[in-house]
């Protein structure tokens, strides 16, 4: 990958990554005006746990993207779909750098989820 491919990555990854925790700051944000205790919220170990279940939620939808170039689901569309659509080397190539982005927020995201647990929050 080129410098302006990994700094694109990044910049995705890290945009991707705030959302992530906009929404966790809104899921916070509504359990604490449904009655939920602040401080209750804080040390039960809520936000690792919700980001262990976000870090495999995006191995699993980095996984699908990179699976999807490959050999099998592209013979699979070709005898469903009766299409002459071929299996190339540049299609995998292309899902797997989307897939890329995935994993490498799901990597930063697990390693926020043990930093989180570390610290008891």
């Amino acid at each position: 990958m080129t410098s302006s491919t990994w700094q694109t990555t990044l910049i995705w990854v890290l945009k991707a990554n705030l959302v992530v925790w906009a929404i966790n700051a809104l899921i916070f944000g509504i359990l604490v005006l449904s009655g939920s205790s602040f401080f209750g919220l804080i040390y039960s170990g809520l936000f690792s746990i919700l980001a262990l279940l976000e870090t495999g939620l995006a191995f699993l939808v980095g996984g699908a993207i990179a699976f999807s170039g490959s050999v099998l689901t592209s013979k699979t569309k070709e005898y469903v779909r009766k299409s002459e659509e071929n299996w190339s080397m540049e299609g995998l190539k292309k899902s797997e750098k989307k897939a890329n982005k995935y994993i490498i927020l799901a990597v930063i995201l697990f390693a926020e989820s043990l930093l989180i647990s570390f610290l008891g929050v």
